[in-house]
């Protein structure tokens, strides 16, 4: 009987301390968050969440068409499957569309649209983004935009600069040749 009790001791003490070696140390469990926080991270959308967005760089003096980049020009709200843009200029038009893909690598999401102002509900377009110099988020979309097929917008050749956020938005657009649109600058709310 005592040697089965001096058994269960023996075999208790070692099943304890190989159990605490296998629990790994505390550095390591934090590697395995950050590891699964980056994957995470990785498949949410770049600029998911609810902006405010103006005109070119808070800079812009505006022109004929828009207003200035101190002025509030619209609403933004953007997660990895829904896009609604409200304007406040004009008419206060609201552009919303189901968000099909998107790659941060890239910068573009493309979106199918449900309710479009000027009829393009039920139509494709693509929205770029850049992160700027004065760390804000920019948002230019495709104007020759609302294609019939998704496989039509990825074949825009619509050009952007990412340098230039006060007229860079599509730079090779008809009715500007070699002078693009403004980028909206997007401001968190």
């Amino acid at each position: 009987m005592k040697r089965t009790t001096y058994w269960k001791l023996l075999a208790t003490t070692f099943l304890i301390f190989g159990m605490i070696n296998c629990a790994g140390t505390k550095e390591e469990k934090n590697d395995e968050i950050a590891g699964l926080l980056a994957i995470v991270n990785a498949t949410n959308l770049q600029i998911s969440g609810a902006w405010t967005y103006y005109n070119g760089t808070s800079s812009y003096s505006g022109d004929a068409f828009n207003t200035p980049g101190t002025v509030k020009s619209g609403d933004l709200i953007v997660t990895n499957a829904y896009f609604k843009q409200t304007s406040v200029e004009g008419s206060g038009s609201i552009y919303e569309a189901d968000i099909l893909e998107y790659d941060n690598t890239k910068q573009v999401l493309y979106v199918k649209f449900i309710a479009h102002p000027f009829g393009g509900a039920g139509k494709y377009s693509a929205y770029y983004w850049t992160l700027y110099s004065d760390n804000k988020f920019y948002i230019c979309n495709d104007i020759a935009g609302n294609k019939n097929s998704l496989a039509e917008i990825k074949e825009s050749i619509q050009r952007n600069d990412k340098t230039n956020m006060n007229s860079g938005c599509y730079t090779n657009n008809t009715f500007t040749p070699g002078t693009g649109f403004i980028w909206f600058r997007m401001e968190a709310k």
